[in-house]
């Protein structure tokens, strides 16, 4: 199948990147009113944003349990930038969990659920490896990351993720080697011209003062690309983690993380009494309507 398919019909709850974050999940589907086979008694269906794995205490029954409703068609997924890094063989610092080694934070052991075999391992690659980079229908439009019109386009060409991923780095490649570009340009080059990239990660541009994110030095940041779009259907995303009442995106395209994946490190601050600012949300649809683990509601401004 294309890696831009169509999305369901009918009422939808859109839930946003999980991060491994199993107990949020579940009590986020229960407010939601899912029984746990992932039916609904009004008919309702689930979209997740991808991002289903990293940081939180177990990432395996995460994908587990979204694998299970997919399989049953109750539920669509599509790829996010930390399921790609699996599936690449791309070793990050948070997913440690996925070869087997314990996540430590300044000295601090986060728990996580650890994969030991190597089949459970290609059983996950190859579930990623069946999802797509973009649902979309006539008035809602889902993307991990960045909706960019040219990348979608060539995504709807392509039905492997992983060839239109290393092809395009090749031609990448190819280019940069006569352009004399530093190693900043370089890879802001490979960010920026594959569509794999830029629908799971975003479009990103030099910063005149490094800084550090995700254990490592940037030279980086990320586009607000929501903030130039204006197109009449209604595009929903995750990717970039905000707490309740920061930016969210604007107009017609809104940004559902609400940071559960911070959650690894509330729990090793001192005093940690179990109050979570990071919280898991889901966008019911087309009430527009967001839905937080914790219960609480808000509605959709435009």
């Amino acid at each position: 199948m294309n890696l831009v398919r169509p999305l369901f019909p009918g009422n939808l709850d859109v839930i946003a990147d999980t991060h491994g974050e199993i107990d949020a999940l579940h009590d986020l589907l229960a407010h939601l009113g899912y029984r746990d086979d992932g039916t609904h008694p009004e008919g309702r269906r689930l979209v997740f944003l991808g991002d289903l794995t990293d940081r939180g205490p177990n990432s395996p029954a995460v994908v587990a349990l979204v694998q299970r409703f997919v399989d049953a068609g109750l539920a669509q997924c599509v790829l996010g930038n930390h399921d790609l890094n699996l599936l690449m063989g791309e070793r990050k610092y948070d997913n440690n969990w996925f070869h087997g080694r314990e996540f430590f934070i300044d000295g601090k052991l986060v728990p996580q659920a650890l994969i030991h075999d190597d089949r459970t391992r290609q059983a996950i690659k190859d579930f990623f490896r069946s999802l797509p980079l973009v649902l979309e229908r006539h008035d809602l439009r889902i993307v991990h990351a960045c909706w960019h019109d040219k990348m979608v386009d060539v995504a709807r060409q392509a039905t492997d993720v992983v060839e239109l991923h290393d092809r395009h780095v090749r031609l990448i490649d190819a280019e940069v080697s006569t352009q004399g570009l530093d190693e900043i340009d370089r890879g802001l080059a490979f960010q920026n011209r594959n569509p794999v990239k830029v629908l799971t990660s975003g479009m990103e541009r030099r910063v005149a003062v490094p800084f550090e994110a995700s254990g490592k030095v940037r030279h980086e940041e990320r586009v607000p690309w929501w903030n130039e779009y204006v197109d009449s259907v209604f595009c929903v995303f995750g990717h970039y983690a905000a707490f309740a009442g920061e930016s969210h995106g604007s107009g017609r395209a809104i940004c559902l993380d609400y940071a559960v994946a911070k959650r690894h490190r509330e729990r090793l601050e001192p005093g940690f009494k179990g109050t979570y600012r990071g919280k898991l949300a889901a966008l019911r649809f087309p009430e527009k309507v967001i839905v937080f683990d914790d219960g609480m509601t808000e509605r959709v401004s435009e």
